[in-house]
């Protein structure tokens, strides 16, 4: 068996720190470094292996000067900024934009990897594709190689109940069994709390015959609905929204909430150890 540190992250598009009408993109960016640090530090110290971000911006009017599976990045791409900050470590990304945020980011998804991507893909799983509609919703797809396995990576960050949620996971089940491949992960921020009707249907749903498995509660049963989000003044609730699920059959050595006691993103983290059979 192989143990995967896996992470999950939203980062929430650059809000933690105030853009100033003085500031320029190079001093924002630059008051924000902290932040990105200390998640750079952690994927080292903890030895991650895939790291998965929800609400991942690039600046809308900076130029692209580089592209990673034909999307263009840009020197703000927060995934970027991250895997350079771990660069000695040979982690590589992926990213793509998912919808604007906020007025002025190109808010998307991305995974970080110390293990080779063998392909990339992306897809709208939700009704609206429009980049201007905040409930436009995409999945990206990672494939990496890990010894003699292909492991597919699937970063969600998926909309509420009201706003298409089931359709939106039944989508991205239908194309987890299109690729055909068995050994997959999927993480990111669900939208849905623990022990909701939607979160029994994800449990329950079975992927090539096979059920999902919830790391943090395999791990943490006495905890289940341990906060991930923090609340805001839109949904005044703190909820644990934010899941790992690897595939039954593989096994959960220990799972955590991190970045709860220092603040880098309005979410927790998710982070979890697993062995691939």
């Amino acid at each position: 068996m192989k143990t995967l540190r896996i992470l999950t992250l939203n980062l929430h598009t650059y809000q933690e720190v105030v853009f100033e009408k003085t500031d320029t993109l190079e001093t924002f960016l630059e008051k924000y470094k902290p932040i990105q640090q200390r998640i750079a530090s952690f994927i080292i110290d903890r030895g991650v292996d895939f790291a998965f971000f929800q609400e991942a911006g690039q600046y809308i009017d900076d130029l692209p000067d580089k592209e990673v599976f034909g999307v263009k990045i840009k020197k703000s791409n927060y995934v970027r900024i991250l895997a350079e900050l771990i660069a000695r470590k040979k982690y590589s990304f992926v990213w793509d934009i998912s919808h604007y945020g906020f007025g002025v980011w190109e808010e998307g998804l991305g995974i970080i990897s110390n293990k080779p991507f063998m392909e990339f893909e992306s897809r709208y799983v939700s009704k609206e594709k429009d980049l201007r509609s905040f409930y436009s919703r995409k999945v990206v797809r990672a494939r990496v190689r890990d010894g003699d396995d292909l492991i597919d990576l699937y970063c969600v960050h998926l909309n509420w109940k009201e706003a298409g949620f089931v359709e939106e996971f039944l989508n991205l089940v239908s194309w987890i069994e299109e690729i055909g491949n068995d050994k997959f992960v999927i993480a990111g921020d669900f939208n849905i709390p623990y022990g909701s009707e939607e979160y029994q249907l994800v449990i329950n749903t079975k992927i090539f015959g096979k059920r999902l498995i919830d790391a943090w509660v395999i791990a943490n049963p006495e905890n289940p609905a341990h906060p991930t989000f923090r609340g805001d003044i839109l949904s005044k609730a703190s909820e644990r929204i934010d899941y790992i699920f690897i595939p039954e059959g593989w096994e959960v050595k220990d799972s955590e909430i991190v970045f709860d006691k220092e603040r880098v993103s309005d979410h927790m983290g998710v982070f979890c150890k697993v062995f691939n059979k």
